[in-house]
């Protein structure tokens, strides 16, 4: 085989590959071939294309040269001298072609020629990369040089795009300004070079980044902030954010359609920024902000607020808080109403619901908003709570919040209460138990709640033994067993209590005479366990014959039954129905203590206040509430025996009464109104009980931890104590009751205690 020469081989690739290829490049043209025609448009498919401009032969024919040309034997191996005119060749062609070409234009013009250029680049060196295959697969590995490729990209990136990219990069830009501005523009151009930026990166995002990215992110952080104050001053809140939106959507699509998919964070980012984060206070200012949106229930807006925001680092925080504040105004507001209605009402009505319900409605209503616009955030739902518990906690007059809470429950409970169906009873406790949950105060609410439940429970009030049962699980859930263990104890009493008296039923039937046992009376009685139920008051009387004689037979039935326990008859419990012929006859519902002074004038025409008194043993001050009811009352059973003295209300001793023989009433089942008692559910008892619990608290901590600061001490107690929050001078307080109590003593450092054991 005969030597190639370096400049006779380089002449063929020369005029017979790479002038007929960059003639091609220029006019769209390619020679004529033998036995066929020109094809003079460029614009034909891409095989046809390809195969037009250089036939398999000719194609074979420069390859072969190649071939020869390095693989001959030093010093006739052209490999290095090959490798160095490619280079040339291809710089050669940029620099007498593509670069006159791009000097006269500018924007749009510049994009369009620009991209063309590219195209016929890629062209270009995808045939010189064919012609020369074997160079770059031996030469190019063996020492190490850039490839053949690569050096093409590169000679376009240093000799064209160093030289225009300013220029380019400004006609990007502003296409894209137009664009957001409302214009149309040529996207499949944008996109044509985007790509040429990724291709000139060899596959790295570098040069897109450097060259495009980095000028115009700040570029669109520029304009969005423009923006941004124009809306602001425009706008309203929610117009304000709908545009946002849309700028949003009109990004990522822009993104999608002809940048990078990279930039798609990036350009979120600064939108996010320059949109919302910068000028969220002054948003958050306007008018037509968050409070006007709560007021007029804009749900569609408050829904796209958050969803915004969320967007934005630590951007709901601001939002929340003055949700917080919105709810707080709202419930204070309604707190404060009810204080000055109170001032001026002549009588207040405890058990009017109208209050509380107002407050379940305050509450549906921005939970509802905090699930449905808030997706259940827990910020917002911190929120929440935060501002219920803030007006929650307030006293409503000479009212407490678990007082009124209490007997709202008390009002759904009763049978005397609304009227209610199981589901709406059920969904009233739900809503109730959810307002509980804010309440501070969790053990003055048990005590009021226990002492109401006993009521319902003992004089058969309840409506229900289910919905009592509902509730009671419902405390449970949301504070634990410790919280409703009383609670329950007196449901399971009250079954144990009606299983003694069917007992006690039983034994009756097995005496001899039972009617003549009990006194000529039909006894009941209910046995209850006193660490479950409320304290009671007791009054000692001397209770008429029939009744002592039934309780006597009781005591000696439940002495057999039971050992150790010790029975106290609580008569403010009691009641009795005394037959009562007056004008004709009557059934008087009573207390066992009003029955007692009924039953005297079965043996007494007349009675002053002072013998009675004296036949029962009972009381000045609680006999005379007693009479009162029965004289003074809705039915007056007695009257004073004086004519001229009839119509003083007072009670003194000389005062002399009879059974009242005008009295007339329709109905012969009567209810005589028992005095009223003193409340059981008084702050000082709930005082005490708190006391105990904060000083049992404090043994179990530094049990446990045998020494401890003091402030470090108050906080793990604070965190213990769950059914109520203790001022800390109070737990301070109870400190120092159980160092004299020998429970604790001072630490050698100061602010110390130590446990003893």
């Amino acid at each position: 085989m005969s030597i190639v020469p370096l400049e006779s081989g380089w002449r063929t690739l020369n005029e017979n590959g790479i002038r007929v290829l960059e003639e091609y490049l220029d006019t769209g043209k390619t020679r004529e071939v033998a036995g066929g025609s020109s094809n003079s448009s460029a614009a034909a498919a891409g095989d046809a294309r390809k195969c037009a401009i250089f036939t398999r032969a000719e194609y074979s024919e420069m390859y072969t040269t190649v071939y020869n040309m390095c693989t001959q034997r030093t010093p006739n191996n052209w490999s290095e001298q090959l490798y160095k005119r490619y280079g040339e060749s291809i710089s050669k062609y940029v620099k007498e072609k593509i670069l006159p070409a791009l000097k006269q234009r500018e924007d749009v013009y510049l994009l369009q020629e620009l991209l063309k250029r590219w195209e016929n680049h890629k062209m270009y060196i995808k045939w010189m990369d064919r012609f020369f295959t074997y160079l770059d697969r031996y030469y190019v590995k063996l020492q190490s040089v850039e490839p053949l490729h690569q050096r093409g990209i590169s000679i376009f990136y240093q000799l064209v795009f160093e030289e225009v990219k300013k220029d380019v990069r400004n006609a990007i830009l502003a296409c894209i300004n137009r664009e957001r501005t409302g214009d149309k523009i040529d996207q499949e151009l944008i996109k044509g070079v985007i790509d040429m930026y990724i291709g000139l990166g060899n596959g790295s995002l570098d040069v897109y980044t450097r060259e495009f990215e980095e000028q115009f992110l700040p570029a669109s952080q520029e304009h969005f902030t423009r923006q941004s104050s124009g809306w602001i001053s425009e706008d309203s809140f929610p117009e304000y954010l709908r545009k946002v939106e849309e700028a949003l959507k009109s990004e990522e699509d822009r993104v999608n359609r002809y940048l990078h998919r990279s930039t798609n964070v990036k350009l979120k980012s600064v939108v996010i920024q320059a949109l919302l984060a910068q000028p969220q206070m002054r948003l958050l200012e306007k008018e037509t902000s968050l409070s006007f949106l709560l007021s007029n229930d804009k749900t569609e807006d408050m829904t796209r607020m958050h969803r915004l925001f969320s967007l934005v680092e630590d951007g709901l925080a601001p939002v929340a808080k003055q949700f917080c504040e919105y709810v707080k105004g709202r419930g204070t507001a309604v707190v404060d109403e009810k204080v000055e209605q109170l001032k001026n009402a002549t009588k207040a009505d405890v058990s009017d619901p109208s209050f509380i319900q107002s407050m379940l409605d305050l509450h549906d209503k921005h939970k509802s908003t905090v699930t449905e616009c808030f997706g259940s955030d827990s910020i917002f739902q911190k929120a929440l709570k935060e501002a219920f518990e803030t007006f929650i906690n307030q006293e409503v007059g000479k009212y407490s919040f678990a007082q009124l809470m209490s007997t709202f429950c008390d009002r759904i409970l009763r049978k005397s209460g609304d009227k209610l169906s199981e589901e709406q009873v059920e969904t009233s406790l739900n809503k109730i138990v959810e307002l509980f949950s804010y309440l501070t105060d969790k053990d003055l609410f048990a005590d009021i709640y226990r002492n109401q439940l006993a009521k319902r429970l003992l004089y058969e009030t309840s409506a229900s033994d289910d919905a009592e049962r509902s509730m009671i699980a419902k405390l449970k859930l949301k504070c634990g067993a410790q919280f409703t263990s009383k609670l329950e104890g007196m449901i399971t009493d009250l079954s144990l209590a009606a299983e003694t008296q069917r007992e006690f039923q039983d034994h009756c039937n097995q005496l001899n005479d039972k009617n003549a046992a009990l006194g000529g009376i039909d006894f009941q009685v209910q046995v209850l366990t006193t660490g479950y139920w409320p304290s009671y008051q007791t009054h000692d009387v001397t209770l008429a014959p029939e009744m002592q004689k039934a309780m006597g037979v009781f005591h000696t039935f439940y002495a057999v039954k039971t050992q150790h326990r010790r029975l106290t008859w609580i008569h403010t419990l009691g009641s009795a129905v005394v037959s009562a012929h007056l004008q004709k006859r009557h059934d008087l519902i009573t207390n066992s203590y009003q029955a007692c002074i009924l039953l005297l004038f079965k043996t007494h025409e007349t009675l002053s206040f002072e013998m009675i008194t004296k036949l029962l043993k009972i009381d000045e001050s609680f006999a005379k509430k007693l009479v009162a009811t029965l004289s003074f009352g809705k039915f007056k059973i007695l009257v004073k025996a004086d004519p001229d003295n009839s119509d003083q209300k007072s009670i003194s001793a000389e005062d002399v009464f009879k059974p009242n023989d005008n009295f007339q009433c329709p109905h012969r089942k009567l209810k005589i109104p028992a005095p009223t008692f003193e409340e059981t559910h008084n702050r000082e008892r709930v005082e005490e009980d708190r006391s105990i619990a904060i000083e049992a608290a404090i043994v179990r901590i530094m049990k446990a931890r045998k020494t401890l600061g003091h402030q470090q001490l108050v906080t793990e107690v604070l965190q213990q104590l769950s059914f109520f929050r203790p001022n800390p001078k109070v737990v301070k307080q109870r400190i120092e009751h159980l160092i004299e109590r020998e429970y604790l003593e001072r630490g050698e450092q100061a602010n110390q205690y130590r446990y003893l054991a």
